[in-house]
């Protein structure tokens, strides 16, 4: 089951409190993508329910972006409410949340547990990579979709490699 992109972000916020790590927008996006990758490679299902766009700065989910705009390159100070990812809407609604299985939270755990330390440049480069699938799907300027088969078949390969 794929969820929001709010809920997941929200996953690794709650995570991030708990431990005193700070978290940009960025370094959000890019976690969600892993995440993502890694459910599609080892699950065979998406942990989203938004496509990831190939922007000028890697794998972007608009309605994440749209929900942490506000932050710039700061660090994101509290929990997405839902409804921030439509700009017509206010922040005074539920906190998004997410009711996840025993291998989504696996999952989320893995990538949290893996990439906490990292630099958001540092996970930007990580989705940058030659051949990628945002460096295949990516045009300047067009913001294209970026398949959910060839963000299963990358990650795939690195789920069996040794």
């Amino acid at each position: 089951m794929s969820h929001s992109s709010l809920a997941i972000a929200n996953e690794f916020l709650k995570r991030a409190q708990r431990e005193g790590v700070t978290l940009t927008h960025m370094h959000l996006q890019k976690l969600l993508y892993i995440a993502h990758g890694w459910s599609l490679a080892t699950r065979n299902q998406e942990l989203v329910d938004e496509a990831f766009k190939a922007w000028d700065y890697g794998p972007v989910l608009p309605g994440l972006w749209q929900s942490l705009k506000r932050y710039g390159s700061d660090s994101v100070t509290r929990l997405i409410y839902r409804g921030e990812d439509t700009p017509s809407l206010s922040d005074d609604g539920d906190v998004a949340v997410a009711y996840l299985t025993v291998q989504e939270l696996a999952i989320i755990d893995q990538v949290w547990h893996e990439f906490k330390g990292y630099e958001a440049f540092q996970l930007s480069a990580l989705t940058h990579k030659d051949n990628s699938p945002w460096d295949r799907a990516f045009k300047r300027g067009q913001n294209s979709a970026i398949p959910n088969n060839d963000i299963q078949d990358y990650f795939s390969v690195l789920a069996d490699a040794p």
